[in-house]
């Protein structure tokens, strides 16, 4: 049970990291990849890695066993964010633009999913890291409101104003682009 699971974490018991990685693995690498879409700066097992050794060093600041899902998730977007501010930090001493890199194909999908779905996360990255980081959790993750505004520590309130900044960015920028423009005109969610 997860209060016996948070208890000999706490004590540093190696079984319990274990079992921590077994159950949470999963989650922390959809979540890292949801925010950092087609970052090509570090691999997902990075920040996967990245986000453990953190929750195993701050896991005693977690007191209550039944947030342990939602702590982990807010560990994997809060290590995400750090990997893409670090990035951007040392940008300057790369000798290649990321659309230079080829990018990997997505397994099983079609050409022009492939397309949207690169173009989808190009168009995120040239938004402000709160933004991006909302619209990714609410629209791509599919989290509920309240999920996402503890995933990024913020109010109910900050989390609805991120997401309506970015999803009007998103929209005036995707009803611009000829791929993405299709997708929305297809759509409900976006088409007036």
């Amino acid at each position: 049970d997860d209060a016996e699971l948070l208890r000999r974490l706490q004590r540093g018991d190696p079984w319990a990291k274990a079992v921590l990685f077994e159950r949470y693995g999963a989650l922390v690498e959809r979540t890292a990849r949801r925010v950092l879409g087609t970052e090509r700066h570090t691999t997902f097992a990075d920040v996967v890695h990245d986000a453990f050794v953190s929750a195993y060093a701050s896991v005693h600041q977690l007191s209550d066993a039944a947030a342990l899902t939602s702590w982990m998730r807010s560990v994997a977007v809060h290590t995400a964010c750090k990997s893409i501010r670090h990035h951007k930090a040392r940008s300057w001493l790369r000798f290649f633009s990321p659309e230079d890199l080829p990018e990997p194909p997505a397994r099983g999908a079609d050409a022009e999913l492939r397309e949207a779905h690169d173009r989808t996360y190009r168009l995120l990255e040239s938004f402000p890291l709160d933004e991006r980081v909302a619209f990714a959790l609410r629209y791509i993750e599919g989290m509920e409101l309240t999920e996402a505004a503890a995933a990024c520590g913020v109010s109910l309130a900050t989390i609805k104003r991120r997401i309506a900044r970015a999803e009007a960015r998103f929209v005036s920028a995707a009803q611009r682009d000829p791929v993405l423009a299709t997708w929305i005109e297809e759509g409900t969610r976006w088409n007036p």
